[in-house]
């Protein structure tokens, strides 16, 4: 294994571990075996070099699948359902939770990643979320009366939750063979989040209140209306 991969799977293992912004440089490199203090910088450009290419390995694979399922969602010819876009979203998440401790591993970062608001994600996300992107246009414009700061909002709580509960549900594997009744069932969850009534209250709040570009609803947490 290079020098590069060894810190590359290094910082990955740390990184889903640990809160992203508490792991050091120096630790990272000490995981590696690696004594060049600038091996990050040679290697990857920045700090913010070296996740972007742990998230890529990682993440990567889940946008390339949720990009499968839109693309045979529109192949079909049927009318796609808020359903249909969700699944999109929360199966490939699933999938990865069944890929091994590699897949579990990329659970764990990607949970790190959606806690830590620090983290510039759309500059690390940029050129691996289409099919992030894709579905959450499609659930957009599924649901064209709720605010969009409220959906904003919800596609992110379901995001969290998704990972977060396939980072932690059944450590012990006990239930494998029912992952695709428990897949369903998840999805089903997220859905109905997603979709609950919203209070006049809510919409009355919230129905002029600016949640950023439409594109981009989702991807991380709601921030303040001038933001």
């Amino acid at each position: 294994m290079s020098a590069k991969d060894k810190i590359l799977t290094a910082a990955g293992e740390l990184f889903s571990q640990q809160q992203i912004t508490m792991v050091s440089q120096r630790q990272i490199l000490q995981a590696a075996g690696q004594r060049n203090t600038s091996a990050i910088q040679y290697h990857f450009g920045s700090r913010e070099g070296l996740l972007r290419a742990v998230f890529e390995r990682g993440v990567a694979r889940i946008d390339a699948r949720r990009n499968q399922i839109v693309d045979e969602l529109e192949a079909s010819g049927k009318q796609p359902v808020v359903g249909d876009y969700i699944n999109a979203l929360v199966r490939p998440l699933c999938e990865q939770r069944c890929d091994g401790e590699s897949g579990i591993q990329t659970l764990r970062f990607l949970d790190q990643v959606l806690q830590d608001p620090d983290l510039r994600l759309m500059e690390i996300m940029k050129g691996i979320d289409s099919g992030m992107r894709r579905a959450h246009q499609g659930v957009v414009h599924c649901l064209p009366d709720m605010p969009p700061m409220l959906l904003r909002y919800r596609l992110y709580t379901g995001s969290r939750a998704a990972t977060g509960v396939l980072c932690d549900w059944d450590r012990r594997r006990k239930l494998d063979g029912l992952a695709d009744l428990f897949t369903d069932d998840l999805v089903a969850m997220v859905v109905a989040m997603v979709t609950a009534p919203v209070s006049p209250d809510a919409t009355r709040r919230l129905a002029d209140m600016a949640a950023g570009d439409p594109e981009k609803m989702g991807y991380t947490a709601p921030s303040t209306p001038d933001a």
